[in-house]
């Protein structure tokens, strides 16, 4: 019988059903043309304004990296960039009034998978999961 799989296993395969289930609600929805990556720093920032090192600490990649998502976002006018009033050498990126109602949009999606995730497990199950994972995590 073959090992049953660890945590670490089941967090990965379970992250990479909820990127999938996430990217194709973006797919059916009006912002289709949101890469992964975009979507993903959207994610990130989960309604908040952040700085462009944070977000790149919290993604795992270079500032370069993220600078440049941040950027093909704010040519689309969802993102906007704007010196920190906290720290004068730091840009601080935010949300426009199109990326509030992306935003928004993706909240519904995740809504969507949760109730998916429910049918399966039941409500209960869905809210002792984040209970867990908050706990865990927190």
């Amino acid at each position: 019988m073959p090992n049953a799989p660890n945590l670490n296993q089941l967090l990965l395969a379970s992250n990479d059903w909820l990127a999938a289930e996430i990217l194709k609600g973006v797919q059916r929805s009006t912002y289709s043309s949101l890469t992964p990556a975009q979507a993903r720093l959207l994610a990130i920032m989960a309604g908040q304004s952040a700085s462009i090192s944070d977000l790149a600490r919290r993604l795992g990649l270079s500032r370069q990296a993220v600078h440049k998502t941040v950027s093909e976002l704010e040519r689309r006018g969802i993102l906007q960039v704007k010196t920190d009033p906290e720290r004068a050498n730091a840009k601080l990126v935010s949300y426009t009034q199109l990326g509030k109602e992306v935003n928004r949009a993706g909240a519904r999606i995740i809504d969507d998978i949760e109730i998916k995730i429910a049918k399966r497990i039941g409500k209960q199950g869905v809210d002792q999961l984040k209970l867990l994972l908050a706990n865990t995590l927190g």
